[in-house]
């Protein structure tokens, strides 16, 4: 399943490992609840940092809004960011592989960037 270009942004900008993936679908399977950090952290055995700056990704995507309380609800801020999470979810059940390489060839990735230090370059 290919992704439409929106969709592929989306993915490239703003979800930077397949941990902030599975943090976001399961937000958005649970659409209905409020998560508290600490509950993210116990559901998908992360760290307190790893899912402080996943969810600041997302809210500054438009895709989650943060209650009064500190917790966070999957609240796309237009129905096309819901299509698109949608699309990647689809692609994900379908073809893992094919959207982990996607998020590991995200500029800025920085286990991409870890890795190409230890390329050659031609002139060395």
């Amino acid at each position: 399943m290919a992704l439409s270009d929106d969709a592929l942004t989306l993915l490239r900008g703003s979800i930077r490992s397949v941990w902030a993936l599975e943090l976001l679908l399961l937000l958005r399977r649970h659409s209905d609840r409020d998560w508290s950090n600490a509950d993210l952290v116990r559901e998908l055995r992360g760290s307190e940092v790893v899912v402080q700056e996943a969810l600041a990704g997302f809210r500054g995507a438009g895709l989650l809004v943060a209650q009064p309380d500190g917790s966070h609800r999957y609240q796309p801020a237009a129905p096309m960011l819901d299509q698109w999470v949608e699309e990647i979810e689809q692609a994900y059940a379908i073809r893992p592989s094919a959207i982990i390489r996607e998020i590991f060839a995200a500029p800025g990735n920085k286990v991409q960037i870890f890795a190409d230090s230890f390329r050659f370059r031609h002139n060395d």
